[in-house]
């Protein structure tokens, strides 16, 4: 499988708005799609997660209005996940099942070649924090134990056994710890019970936004990469007890074979800023913000 692995568009309904008062985010979008245009090969097309900002029908239809004409012309199948920003029931409203592939809450989403693309969602309506229920991990269990069973419509992607061509995990919080403060406040739960679940099934990676950076780790010894946000990356090491995020954009090309999957990440200055200066931040915040912020919407 070669996947092209993008997460946090943020985008919005109404075209004016602005993130953080400076990045369109629908500009940031399409001019990361034009930088991989020339990317050939590829499978699947993932995004793990805050597809909106605003969680409106419009925001969701203008995703699939980029995203689908991309995908069809790689002949790719699309998987999106659901992030904490975003409301799955309207996204379920509003895009069909089955266009393209495309996935709503916990589905399987089969890959031409035998592989399959699991998607959990670990949003939890008006926090910022991730979190999967019990009859979720038990659900992930029954899928990764035998066939790869899809929504109805959906292909079989392994009839009769688990994925000839391995499985990828897609989820919006990463099953690793955070970098930052704020991220840590805002982390998924439960990695005891969700490594239990995934050691020894054919899971090859572990694909996750969230984080706005990358970052890499392991769980029950499968690989996880965090891709950068394509609305702005966050800065989590040289900001010190501050929480900074800059006007970049990235994605990944994810690569599963032999061996170990292959992972080579690209970041863009952001095509969406409206300020001339990239080095001024997008955000900016202090030890009290961020303290708010976890008070807010963290567990």
């Amino acid at each position: 499988m070669r996947i092209l692995h993008l997460s946090d568009t943020h985008l919005y309904g109404d075209p004016a708005a602005r993130h953080y008062d400076r990045i369109d985010t629908t500009a940031a979008l399409r001019g990361l799609l034009e930088r991989f245009d020339a990317v050939t090969g590829l499978d699947a097309i993932v995004h793990t997660g805050d597809v909106s900002e605003d969680g409106t029908a419009e925001s969701y239809r203008l995703l699939h209005e980029i995203l689908e004409p991309f995908a069809a012309a790689k002949d790719a199948t699309l998987a999106v996940v659901m992030g904490n920003h975003d409301v799955s029931a309207t996204y379920g409203e509003t895009i069909a099942l089955g266009d393209r592939g495309t996935s709503v809450q916990d589905r399987v989403v089969a890959v031409p070649g035998g592989g399959r693309i699991v998607v959990l969602d670990s949003s939890v309506p008006g926090a910022g924090y991730g979190h999967l229920e019990p009859e979720q991990l038990t659900w992930l269990g029954e899928v990764l134990a035998g066939p790869a069973q899809g929504a109805p419509g959906e292909r079989d992607a392994a009839a009769g056994e688990p994925a000839t061509g391995g499985t990828v995990l897609a989820i919006h919080h990463p099953p690793l710890v955070g970098a930052t403060k704020l991220l840590r406040g805002l982390d998924l739960d439960g990695l005891d019970e969700l490594a239990g679940v995934l050691e020894g099934t054919d899971v090859r990676i572990v694909l996750s936004g969230h984080y706005h950076h990358e970052m890499t780790g392991a769980i029950a010894g499968i690989p996880v990469h965090v891709v950068p946000g394509i609305t702005n990356v966050v800065d989590p090491v040289t900001s010190g007890d501050r929480e900074q995020s800059r006007a970049q954009s990235g994605a990944s090309l994810i690569e599963i074979g032999q061996g170990a999957p292959r992972v080579v990440t690209s970041v863009f200055p952001n095509l969406g800023d409206d300020l001339d200066d990239a080095e001024i931040p997008v955000y900016d915040f202090g030890p009290e913000q961020v303290t708010a912020i976890v008070e807010a919407a963290g567990r």
